[in-house]
Order: C-alpha cells, then structure tokens, then sequence
C-alpha cells in the first residue's frame, strides 16, 4: 500500500509541472488577448510618432540646416533613420511586449484578466478605448494650460527657499 501511495505522489508531483505551465500558457494567452483588445500596440506607435516629430524638429532645428545641401540633407535623413532604428531597439512592441506580458502575468490573476477582457470586449470597453487619446489630449491641454500660473509660483517659492537655506553672509 505504501508503494502505491508512493507512485502516485510521484506521479502527482511529476503532473504538477505540467499543469503550472498550462495555468501559464493560459494566462498568456488572455494577456496577450487583453494586449490585441485594448491595442497597446497603438499607444506605442503615438509614442514612437511623438519621438519621430521631435527628432526631425532637432535635424530640422540644428545648425547648419538652414543651408541643406544634397549632402546634409542625406546627413540629416541618416540622423533621423539612425535614432529612429535605436528608438524600436528599446521601445518597440517586438521588444517591449516580453516585458509587458511578464509585468501583467505578475499582476493579474486569470479571474482578474477574465474580467478585463469582459470589459475591453464590450461596447463600452471599446467605446472607452476609442475616446482615451481625445480623452489623454485633453487632460494634457488642461495640465498645460494651468503650467502658466503654476511655474512663476513655484520659482518664487524656490527662491525663498534658497535664500532662506542659504548660510549667512560673513561679515567684512
């Protein structure tokens, strides 16, 4: 009987494995359902457009490039080609997506991915999805406007506070 009790603790201690990669291999596969349904993939390419308006506004910017020759405009395009090849080396979805699914299998439970895609999947999901970069643009225009008032403040603030921290004059 001892035998048997022990074979099949073996047995179960070998199928244990093998049923944690499952759990695993299902859960990645919601998160990646979770990726494909709330389109990280978009976000990503705003970021990456975002990055590429500010390097052709550096190329356009720099020196020298108000005088484009044949010749620096071939450099300027190199320079643009150049840091856009390094910014898919760190930010690309090929790249990130590993990442990605390795943080929200971490964070998420199946039940908790279950309930997400129940939501991102419904018409108030995708509505929600659609309106976020409007939404995300509008929260970063209102953010912006309020920096106006906000910066002068904040540098009088810190002014005081340097001149309060400063040590004393030493006496002549």
């Amino acid at each position: 009987m001892k035998r048997w009790l022990a074979i099949f603790f073996a047995v179960v201690m070998m199928m244990a494995p093998v049923g944690a990669r499952a759990d695993e291999a299902s859960k990645a596969a919601k998160v990646k359902d979770l990726f494909a349904v709330t389109h990280v993939d978009h976000g990503l390419d705003r970021m990456r457009g975002a990055m590429e308006q500010q390097v052709q506004s550096t190329a356009k910017n720099a020196s020298g490039a108000e005088a484009m020759t044949p010749e620096k405009k071939k450099i300027q395009q190199e320079y643009v080609d150049n840091s856009m090849k390094v910014v898919d080396q760190h930010f690309g979805w090929p790249v990130l997506e590993p990442e990605f699914l390795k943080l929200y299998m971490d964070s998420y439970s199946e039940a908790d991915l279950d309930g997400m895609l129940a939501f991102y999947k419904s018409p108030a999901g995708q509505d929600m999805l659609s309106k976020a970069p409007a939404l995300s643009a509008g929260v970063m225009e209102i953010v912006h406007g309020r920096m106006g008032d906000f910066q002068p403040k904040m540098q009088a603030l810190q002014e005081l506070y340097v001149r309060a921290m400063a040590p004393p004059a030493a006496a002549k």
